[in-house]
């Protein structure tokens, strides 16, 4: 006999999430900034500008995201989006 498994989502705790909804593209975003201030070129920091926009946006989605999915207990509505304490 095959049982069913319920699924559901888990909201991520532990280290940086406890503080922030995506503390990988936090992290992602300082790579991008190390590589533009090594290399010295003009594009890299065009990326670096352009990655900031798209990663802060894609933060606040999945803050709004969590802030729907869970309840205020495992989600607090106080969590910060990107940087914690700042944004």
């Amino acid at each position: 006999r095959q049982q069913q498994l319920q699924r559901r989502y888990v909201a991520p705790r532990g280290g940086l999430f406890n503080y922030v909804a995506a503390p990988h593209y936090l992290f992602e975003l300082i790579c991008w900034l190390g590589i533009a201030i090594v290399s010295q070129h003009g594009n890299a920091f065009l990326v670096f500008t352009s990655m900031s926009s798209y990663l802060s946006g894609r933060s606040v989605s999945q803050n709004c995201w969590n802030q729907e999915k869970f309840d205020a207990e495992e989600w607090p509505r106080t969590r910060k989006n990107l940087i914690p304490g700042v944004f």
